[in-house]
């Protein structure tokens, strides 16, 4: 089953050109593959919110569910919105009363069916976000650009159009770059959906000349292809040297086989900061800029925040939970680190209580000259 979304015609924010096109071919191209579909274009908030639960509804015995967004989407507090056509979005205040929160059609998803894929190319430049973080009290509260990672459970898989912070491109054709990529690869027979965002992957940085880079996180527990592969009597590949896009899917591949340098790199520098000198020890975890639960620093700022941190305790231990470590590579030289920390931080102030428990951490990665370096940084309480 599959519920997909198209928002374009925003009461507020102008016209997107291409969602509307990008959800109707997709909604096709997903019957051909076996999917029933369920369809809503220009959706206000009633209309997009029965639209899920009519989604929800048909989810009962389904063995895959399928959720597509393209439009609006924005994020505040690490927290991820669809952003219906008739939304009014001065105010942080009104986010609840006027976005649908997307963890909760994933919440759905989860709960009803072992395999449940999401697509979001809901990333396009956001004329909400620069009004609600004019408004916005606070930091945290402030609508950034683009849309942040998720915190989902086994069994899912989530692919975003574009990096953690960062814009797509809605395109100048009938469909947007990555709407584009899925279309054309989606029902290659006997393609793994892991080799698929490769494939996915590499179109839209060649198309965009690397200004839009697809990525993805994902737990699933076996493999998923949407056209099965025709089996064992498959006709054997002619014995040439690999192509070009072999030789990329080889690439991003081996990118996990570096788990044990990303576990030595989170073990003795990620979970052992050298708090006597913060500086050299943010040029060692971070990369010249570094997002922070949505927020973006450059290194003089991560330099302040973190020693702030720091300074208010006696003591730190930090642990990698042993066989936590999930490592998901997204090209040649990065990778997304899923894994549960444990804590036990002791004020110096005798009174106050100490800070302890588990996290699950979700690190981006990106490999340098110098070793892995962090770009991107979410947790959340286990």
């Amino acid at each position: 089953m599959a519920l997909v979304i198209g928002n374009g015609t925003y009461a507020e924010a102008g016209t997107l050109a291409n969602p509307v096109n990008d959800a109707l071919d997709i909604a096709d191209k997903l019957r051909s593959t076996g999917f029933e579909v369920i369809e809503g274009n220009d959706l206000g908030k009633r209309a997009l919110e029965r639209s899920i639960g009519e989604f929800s509804d048909t989810l009962e015995g389904a063995g895959v569910g399928l959720f597509y967004y393209a439009g609006h989407g924005l994020q505040v507090e690490g927290r991820n919105h669809i952003v219906p056509v008739d939304a009014r979005l001065d105010m942080p205040v009104k986010l609840q009363l006027e976005a649908v929160p997307i963890d909760e059609v994933l919440d759905i998803m989860e709960q009803q069916t072992k395999v449940s894929l999401v697509f979001l190319d809901a990333c396009r430049n956001n004329p909400f976000s620069r009004s609600l973080s004019r408004t916005a009290s606070t930091r945290s509260a402030a609508a950034l650009a683009g849309l942040a990672q998720f915190d989902s459970t086994c069994g899912s898989f989530i692919a975003f159009s574009t990096a953690p912070g960062a814009v797509a491109m809605d395109g100048s054709g009938r469909n947007s770059p990555f709407a584009q990529a899925l279309l054309r690869h989606i029902a290659e027979p006997g393609q793994s959906i892991n080799d698929m965002m490769i494939a996915v992957r590499r179109d839209v940085v060649s198309q965009t000349r690397d200004a839009q880079r697809p990525w993805e996180q994902g737990s699933l527990l076996e493999r998923f292809e949407f056209v099965p592969g025709e089996g064992p009597e498959k006709t054997p590949a002619p014995a040439t040297p690999p192509a070009p896009s072999t030789q990329v899917a080889t690439l991003e591949r081996s990118v996990g086989d570096d788990k044990s340098a990303i576990e030595k790199f989170l073990r003795d520098d990620d979970l052992s900061p050298d708090v006597k000198d913060m500086r050299t020890a943010i040029q060692r975890l971070y990369g010249p800029s570094a997002t922070i639960f949505g927020t973006p620093y450059d290194t003089e700022t991560l330099v302040k925040v973190k020693s702030d941190w720091f300074a208010q305790w006696a003591s730190w231990p930090l642990g990698l939970e042993p066989g936590s470590l999930e490592v998901t590579p997204h090209g040649e030289s990065s990778a997304q680190a899923v894994f549960a920390m444990n804590y036990d931080y002791r004020p110096k102030d005798k009174s106050a209580a100490p800070v302890a428990g588990k996290a699950r951490v979700t690190l981006e990665l990106v490999k340098t000259d110098k070793g892995w370096r962090v770009v991107s940084e979410t947790s959340r309480a286990m």
